[in-house]
């Protein structure tokens, strides 16, 4: 740039001129074009506030976010056939006004005609009266605020007012208190998405136990971001109490409506999220008095009943011990009368009792007599004829076996003699017919074998002859 030195100083351009000369000149550009700009204007308002000299309000396109600040002076109030409301959509008869001294522009409005809601508000009732329906702002669903939180979420803007109005709030109040900061876009088309993020991460963190979503004043276009439905739903949607503080006063959002708990202002909000140290000191000075108010009375009240009861118990032992007593001596007097009694009747009663039982003891020693003996007499004829009977027995059984060895030993005689005989004709032919000498040893070694053959042969028949006899003995 001409006219800056080495030092890094400069001097002024030819030409150039204050802010002061260029608002003016800016001044006479606009008064000379006249004309030039309609002396009609559509828009949506908002901002209205109301002074006694006049009011001033926005008028926002209907389609876009541009605005243009409005002032209708009081005279030109009065005599407007609509109240100025904020959301209508309205024209107004209103020339271009410049004030050099701030270098601010604006419409000074003579005339104001509505046209009803703008489209915009009527889609904001709409939203209203759906989330409405579904119970969105219903107070049973509010949750309560903690009065002692350990620690704050806090979402708004890092470089805000807002912030600094929060933190020094809870900071005076409750200096224990902490507060995590999630700062978040509070306007323009990147905020609802970069709100949503914040309220989503502090809302899932575990130590914050309440949670603050705020934003200093501004236009309806500027809050307008606070009516968006997501966010909307996702503050109904918090596990954790939200408390929302949105503009100033005036301003009123969807957000705010769907919040556990409402703030006119950041500060506010501070006020609501925590109880002053004072106050927590002076509920545990009342509370201590209270307690020990409480245990005194509680206390006296409890020995005073003891000693009601001691009392009590007392008279009562007093009572039980002179009866007992009283029981006492009528049961020593009954004892020397039941003794006196009891002497002379035993006496009595044991010559009548040792009489009654000689008497019953021999009649019932002779007739017990008389059925032992005949027991005695029917269990020996009884004897008597089973031993018979297992004698006669015994003879049947002796002859039988007689009889089957007599029978065992003749056919064991015969048998071994017809075996005899038939092996020595059968040797006698064998040596006939064989001339050898060797043939001869052998045949006399076979004769050999069938004779032990035939005693073992025996032997079985006379272990058979046993076994037969000793069935027929067991049968």
């Amino acid at each position: 740039m001409e006219g800056i030195d080495r030092n890094g100083t400069a001097t002024v351009p030819e030409g150039a001129c204050t802010v002061g000369q260029l608002n003016k000149e800016i001044e006479r550009a606009l008064a000379d074009a006249g004309n030039r700009f309609p002396g009609h204007v559509v828009g949506e308002v908002s901002e209205v506030s109301d002074y006694g000299f006049g009011t001033f309000f926005e008028l926002r396109d209907p389609e876009t976010d541009p605005s243009i600040s409005c002032l209708a002076w009081s005279d030109a109030v009065a005599s407007f056939d609509h109240d100025l409301t904020a959301g209508t959509e309205a024209v107004v008869e209103a020339e271009v006004d410049f004030y050099p001294d701030r270098g601010d522009c604006q419409l000074l409005v003579t005339d104001y005609w509505p046209l009803g809601e703008s489209t915009r508000q009527q889609e904001l009732e709409q939203l209203e009266a759906q989330l409405a329906g579904e119970g969105l702002f219903d107070e049973s669903q509010k949750q309560s605020v903690p009065a002692h939180p350990d620690c704050i979420g806090l979402v708004t803007s890092p470089a805000g007012s807002a912030r600094e109005d929060v933190q020094a709030t809870v900071g005076e109040r409750s200096p224990r208190t902490e507060i995590q900061l999630c700062g978040a876009t509070v306007q323009g088309e990147s905020a609802v998405p970069s709100l949503l993020d914040a309220v989503d991460t502090l809302d899932r963190d575990p130590e914050v136990e309440a949670l603050v979503v705020t934003r200093g004043g501004g236009s309806d276009t500027d809050l307008w971001s606070f009516n968006a439905e997501p966010l909307v739903r996702r503050v109904a949607a918090c596990s954790t109490p939200v408390v929302a503080a949105i503009g100033h006063e005036d301003d009123e959002t969807l957000v705010e409506e769907a919040a556990d708990a409402r703030a006119m202002t950041p500060t506010e909000a501070g006020v609501v999220t925590t109880t002053p140290v004072e106050d927590l000191l002076e509920e545990l000075t009342v509370l201590e008095r209270r307690v020990t108010h409480g245990y005194r009375t509680l206390v006296e009240s409890r020995l005073e009943a003891l000693d009601r009861r001691v009392e009590s118990a007392h008279e009562t032992l007093t009572r039980r011990v002179q009866q007992r007593d009283a029981v006492r001596d009528r049961v020593r007097d009954l004892d020397r009368r039941i003794e006196l009694a009891y002497g002379g009747l035993v006496a009595e009663q044991l010559d009548t009792l040792d009489r009654d039982v000689e008497r019953g003891y021999r009649a019932l020693a002779a007739t017990r007599l008389d059925a032992i003996a005949g027991r005695l007499d029917t269990a020996m004829s009884d004897r008597e004829l089973a031993a018979e009977s297992e004698a006669a027995r015994d003879r049947v059984a002796r002859r039988r076996l007689g009889d089957l060895e007599a029978r065992v030993d003749g056919a064991f005689r015969a048998r071994v003699t017809q075996e005899l005989d038939s092996l020595e004709r059968r040797i006698d032919r064998a040596h006939r017919e064989i001339t050898a000498d060797a043939r001869v040893k052998r045949n006399a070694v076979r004769a050999r074998r069938f004779r032990t053959a035939a005693v073992v042969l025996g032997a079985l028949l006379v272990f058979l002859a046993v076994v037969a006899a000793v069935l027929l003995l067991a049968g």
